[in-house]
């Protein structure tokens, strides 16, 4: 496959218009699986004002037809380049190819649900997938009108991004053509067609309009697999989008352009969802087949209403190329966690974003691949690994800040403006510095640099003296800019003091301090008194709110207390940035992890936040695994088995017994327990099949069945979920055959994108102490990488390297840390996408191993 490079987007952009594409795709055949291909026609509308030009598409091309006459043609590795082409002049040019069904998630996936035959499609082409599906100009600035016809078997539900116009029989089988209205000016890569015997569920409609004056009504629709139907609890998802389409109305000020609002639910998707207009894809996982957790809703909740933001932010507005990919992602992001808590039931959210997304920014921006929000894009193979913590979290971190920093009114304002000047163009950062700086009346020239252009955490923190009479004095906020190479940035804060009285922590003092150089006063009158006479505050929260981005540290004394009684504080964000502190210090080698473990088992059955309690319980796994040597591993692994089991017994929340469960059972899966054997075989047996499976897949892992009894148990359920997890929990058994059987599947490109990535997981989570197979796996990379899309080749090497470190056990290290700085000393010509994976892969295991022995000792 070529990659296209920036120059050659900026070059075709600036010599080719394409005003239109119609096209014709037709899927009649689908439902037979042993046909691999389909024909597409696309009719391009263009001016050009250079005589040859290419085209993308990644199928045979048959026919190419200028103005309606066949023209010649050169087919060159997905391009199909057309010369002759009159200068200056309005043409149609016309691509008729056959295209291939895809099974790894890029370009037209076709799925077969292995609970009743049934087929289904769907498209997904972020960043550059399109021309696996239809001729086109795969590029983000090309932002042409688009009309789809889709010719399908009959009975199937077709949706695209235009609203259905009419639909038409076309052949003796009663296969129907679909027509869709036109589009407004879109981006190739948010396209998209979805045919099959989807369940259509209605949802009403949604009536209102934006400040400009306009009016919509929109049909809501949510469609999946017929089989999952009577899982997806729809009223959950239509009140989620109905408060998203008030709360962006509300403050955009342009009126949802896009016609219609299906929302669609897909097996096997690379992706947590896709912001195709009118035609939303999200991953199936959001349908539970149990009773979805409040967590798990809030997470939905949380994804519906990023890709809403898109519909302005990256659909209306466009980044002209990736480097600008945080101008629609960290909006999304900021705007959807914004939108979630303030109209929704899930008011939490921000202390959901402290504990999970912004701890997955802070991973990211400490690595040796960090690279600045605005980042420096030089091909599409570059931006598909740029959808990373840095680009989604950190950018909308900063976004907070700059909310914070030039306040709520002037950040709509300057919204507002964005879209009034650059509605269904193509856009760039000063686009929208220049809206915002006109809004707040703010210069932000210096933001941008401080926040945009360097990378790397800030890291916070407080000191100050006590004096005799038990007052706090020279109470100081510092910045230290180790970690993003001495820059200091400017923060707006809320910093806090708070004492023990009674048993909990209540909150004394609240200063809103801004700080830009490497201190900064707290309290501008110099004194702090603390009620009581206390000698000290007990505990000091810097970025209380959570309103910035930076790493806060405690002190010694404020860690002693957080973890003794962090889970009294009644507010959920100051509880959700403490934990987060507590976690970055655990990362970072300066606090003990038993005693986090400790601090987390006491505090989670009263924690009242949902999302910071399953959090909580991630941590402890990975604390355990990543961070503690082998030989202080099992003590904290008894304690967490017989608590979690205790807490499940004992709970009478569903949504926490489940919690509990599914903590239990990882930490048996991962280390055993004997005298658990028994209980995790009645887990097994639950009614609940998530829990079912989890426990079925630790059972494998550790030996404790046969193939026999997880292939009855797939053909007893059935699902599509069960055939998934069925692959896992086989490919996990700690048997030689099994594990032959396993690779064997992985390298005879017989697998879909999800099978790869679980058999992949069961390989890493088996037990077996044999020769692994990893070392070969790890040899292949490259070969794979070239010879495979980049979807597949990312689940490829993610999961190989999902490797641990134990510098307790002989040989770990050199199996994870040795293999991999070998493999990047002698893979130097290794291509550079692959080769950040494997550094950052790298990076972690030596962190692991750093901490490790900071605690191996028992300091």
């Amino acid at each position: 496959m070529q990659i296209l490079t920036r120059n050659e987007a900026t070059h075709r952009a600036a010599h080719l218009h394409v005003s239109a594409i119609d096209v014709v795709v037709d899927v009649r055949n689908a439902q037979d699986t042993t046909n691999p291909t389909y024909p597409v026609t696309s009719t391009l509308t263009l001016t050009s004002d250079e005589e040859r030009t290419f085209i993308d598409i990644a199928g045979e091309v048959s026919d190419v037809l200028l103005n309606g006459e066949s023209h010649p043609f050169d087919d060159d590795d997905d391009r199909v380049w057309v010369d002759g082409l009159p200068v200056g002049e309005t043409i149609t040019l016309e691509v008729r190819a056959l295209a291939s069904y895809s099974r790894s998630g890029e370009g037209l996936h076709r799925y077969t649900d292995p609970e009743d035959g049934e087929v289904y499609l769907y498209t997904q082409f972020e960043p550059n997938d399109a021309h696996r599906a239809w001729p086109c100009v795969d590029q983000p600035d090309v932002k042409p009108e688009w009309t789809f016809h889709v010719i399908a078997p009959a009975g199937w539900v077709v949706s695209s991004n235009g609203a259905e116009t009419a639909v038409e029989v076309v052949d003796d089988s009663g296969a129907l053509r679909h027509d869709f209205t036109a589009t407004r000016p879109l981006s190739s890569y948010i396209t998209a067609i979805v045919a099959g015997p989807w369940a259509v569920i209605e949802g009403g409609t949604w009536s209102g309009g934006a400040s400009d004056g306009g009016h919509a009504e929109l049909e809501l629709r949510l469609l999946c697999r017929r089989t999952l139907a009577r899982y997806l609890d729809s009223d959950d998802v239509f009140e989620v989008t109905r408060a998203g389409l008030d709360f962006f109305h509300e403050r955009y000020g342009v009126t949802f352009p896009w016609g219609s609002y299906d929302q669609v639910y897909v097996p096997e998707y690379n992706l947590g969802a896709m912001e195709n207009p009118g035609c939303i894809t999200f991953n199936e996982n959001y349908i539970s087949r149990s009773t979805p957790t409040f967590s798990e809703r809030q997470r939905r909740a949380n994804t519906t209403l990023h890709e809403m933001c898109h519909m302005w932010f990256g659909d209306l507005a466009t980044p002209s190329w990736w480097d600008d990919l945080w101008l629609k992602e960290s909006f999304a992001e900021n705007q959807g966690a914004s939108a979630i808590a303030t109209a929704t039931r899930y008011v939490g959210e921000w202390a959901n974003f402290a504990m999970n997304r912004k701890i997955w920014a802070y991973t990211q921006d400490q690595m040796p691949t960090t690279h600045p929000i605005a980042a420096d894009i030089p091909d599409v193979a570059a931006a598909k690994t740029n959808f990373d913590g840095i680009t989604y979290a950190k950018g909308a971190s900063v976004l907070k800040q700059l909310v914070a920093w030039v306040g709520e009114d002037a950040f709509y304002e300057g919204a507002r403006r964005y879209f009034a000047e650059h509605q269904f163009g193509a856009t760039n950062l000063q686009d929208l510095l220049v809206a915002l700086e006109g809004a707040s009346q703010q210069e932000l020239s210096s933001w941008k640099s401080a926040w945009l252009e360097t990378s790397g955490p800030s890291t916070l923190s407080a000191s100050w003296v006590t004096d005799s009479v038990g007052a706090i004095t020279d109470f100081t906020l510092h910045q230290g800019g180790e970690a993003c190479n001495g820059v200091l940035r400017p923060h707006r804060v809320t910093v806090s003091t708070w004492r023990v009285a009674a048993g909990a922590l209540e909150r004394t003092h609240v200063f809103d301090v801004r700080i830009d150089g490497d201190s900064a006063p707290i309290d501008p009158e110099g004194v702090v008194a603390v009620p009581g006479g206390a000698a000290s505050a007990d505990l000091v929260v810097v970025n209380d709110d959570d309103l910035t981005y930076a790493i806060s540290r405690l002190d010694e004394r404020s860690t002693d207390v957080a973890l003794a009684y962090v889970g009294t504080i009644d507010a959920a964000i100051t509880r959700a940035v403490i934990w987060a502190s507590l976690w970055n210090a655990v990362r970072d080698g300066l606090l003990d992890p038993r005693r986090f473990v400790v601090a987390v088992l006491n505090a989670v059955p009263s924690e009242t936040e949902p999302a910071i309690r399953d959090r909580l319980l991630l941590f402890v796994a990975e604390a355990i695994s990543s961070f503690l040597p082998g030989q202080a591993r099992s003590d904290v692994h008894d304690q967490v088995l017989a608590t979690t089991i205790r807490l499940s017994r004992e709970t009478e929340d569903s949504d926490a017994w489940r919690s509990y469960t599914r903590a239990f059972i990882a930490e048996f899966s991962a280390r055993g327990g004997d005298e658990y054997e028994a209980t995790v075989r009645d887990f097994a047996s639950s009614d609940n099949p998530d829990i079912a499976w989890r426990a079925r897949r630790a059972l494998a892992a550790r030996g404790l069945v046969d193939e026999e009894s997880i292939e009855a148990w797939r053909s007893a359920d059935g699902s599509g979920e069960a055939a998934r997890m069925s692959v896992e929990a086989l490919a996990s058994l700690p048997l030689e055959e099994a594990r032959a059987r396993a690779w064997e599947s992985v390298f005879s490109d017989s697998l879909s994108n999800d099978y790869l990535t679980a058999t992949l997981a069961g390989l890493q989570a088996s037990s077996w102490e044999g020769e692994t197979g990893i070392e070969s796996a790890v040899e292949r990379m490259i070969s794979y990488w070239e010879s495979h899309t980049i979807g597949m080749a990312l689940r490829y090497a993610n999961g190989v390297l999902a490797l641990g470190v134990d510098v307790d056990r002989d040989g770990s290290v050199e199996r994870s840390v040795g293999l991999l700085r070998r493999w990047i000393d002698e893979h130097a010509d290794a291509p550079a996408q692959l080769r950040r994976i494997v550094v950052e892969h790298l990076d972690s295991f030596e962190r692991d191993e750093r901490v490790q022995r900071r605690w191996s000792s028992g300091q």
